[in-house]
């Protein structure tokens, strides 16, 4: 349990760098087009060592469709978040985006009625005041804040849908094909002005930022072989713990003190909210957020 609680902290101790990465390149990249590099490359390297390993990639008939709309689902929530990055502090785009499990865990109950117990209730009140502290920290719309709001409710609806999912497919299955649909998706976008001038430098961020991207998801999919997924749960938090120093270090950014509260605020409602009895959502809000259930039956040895 201490190997997996230890697999789960090191990835969320590498997610903010995505974020870091997603955020260098927005100053010169859109965001549709970082969306599109940061799934392709991680794609291309997945499909690599599925062609190394010779692993097959298989997605039930069934759940094709519903493949298609959760990829949808996942797209717009990154496009969102990386919009955000480029215009707000790190720290307050990736707090806006914890903010998808409680999304999740309300649609459970207004869509597929599980139950409102006391947890889900308490930690949904505590992560909307904290949203709404970092929203209106003046009493104005902060736009970049507004997306990433936007991007943790569309997270919340990818991982509600999966929660639902029919499909037995495997984790690595659906990375693959999460990844290579989802730049399709965007493809159209990213490219809708041409193909952007990308200098060495944005290049290097590219391929750091498809690579790490990878890395995580294998370090969560380690995680959940050797821990529960109850036990595990809490500890996506610590993603905020880790971006802070990101963005102080990287970009000099300082979080405000009305932020600090309204991040405190999401991050108590989160966790509280795992606490209840019927909360089985895997609240990982890094690149891949990849269901639990499909995570447990994928065997990988590190």
């Amino acid at each position: 349990m201490k190997i997996g609680v230890g697999l789960l902290m090191a990835a969320m101790a590498l997610t903010p760098l995505t974020d870091g990465f997603s955020k260098a390149l927005g100053a010169d990249q859109t965001a549709f087009f970082i969306t599109f590099s940061r799934y392709f490359v991680a794609g291309v390297i997945a499909l690599g060592i599925a062609f190394v390993f010779k692993k097959p990639i298989e997605i039930p008939r069934h759940d094709r469709l519903g493949q298609v709309f959760r990829t949808g689902l996942m797209m717009g929530a990154m496009t969102s978040l990386i919009f955000a990055l480029s215009v707000v502090p790190l720290a307050k785009a990736v707090g806006g985006f914890l903010i998808a499990p409680v999304v999740a865990s309300l649609i459970s109950v207004l869509l597929y009625k599980e139950k409102m117990d006391g947890f889900r209730f308490t930690g949904a009140l505590l992560s909307f005041a904290g949203a709404y502290v970092i929203l209106r920290p003046e009493g104005s719309l902060e736009l970049g804040t507004f997306m990433a709001l936007l991007g943790g409710t569309l997270l919340g609806a990818y991982l509600a849908a999966t929660r639902r999912a029919c499909a037995c497919g495997d984790a690595f299955s659906t990375l693959v094909v999460q990844c290579i649909l989802g730049s399709l998706m965007v493809a159209p976008l990213a490219f809708w002005n041409g193909i952007p001038s990308i200098s060495m430098q944005s290049l290097i961020y590219i391929v750091a930022l498809g690579a790490v991207s990878a890395i995580c998801h294998f370090l969560t999919v380690a995680a959940y072989n050797r821990a529960d997924a109850s036990v595990l749960a809490p500890f996506f938090y610590f993603n905020i713990v880790f971006a802070i120093p990101v963005g102080y270090f990287w970009f000099n950014e300082v979080p405000t003190q009305t932020t600090l509260i309204g991040l405190a605020g999401i991050t108590l409602g989160g966790v509280i909210a795992m606490l209840s009895t019927n909360a089985h959502v895997n609240p990982f809000t890094g690149i891949l957020a990849i269901p639990w259930q499909y995570v447990k039956n994928f065997s990988l040895k590190i």
